[in-house]
């Protein structure tokens, strides 16, 4: 299970949980199968959000900030 992202859309925004608490629309996805994912809208789809450009977009900075901290 660590290896699941836990992805909520709350109030519009897109919020990485950490904790697995917060409520909200989420959607769980293995970190290796992001990009298929998103490839084939189904985090889209979960999260309720029509906006892909903005939920690939903030992906790839959650990414790029877990890369960095590692």
């Amino acid at each position: 299970m660590k290896h699941l992202l836990k992805i909520v859309s709350v109030n519009q925004s897109f919020v990485l949980d950490q904790q697995r608490k917060l409520a909200g629309r989420g959607a769980w996805v293995h970190e290796k199968c992001l990009q298929l994912a998103l490839d084939r809208k189904g985090l889209v789809r979960a999260l309720g959000d029509s906006n892909s450009e903005s939920l690939e977009t903030w992906l790839r900075n959650q990414a790029q900030n877990m890369a960095d901290t590692q």
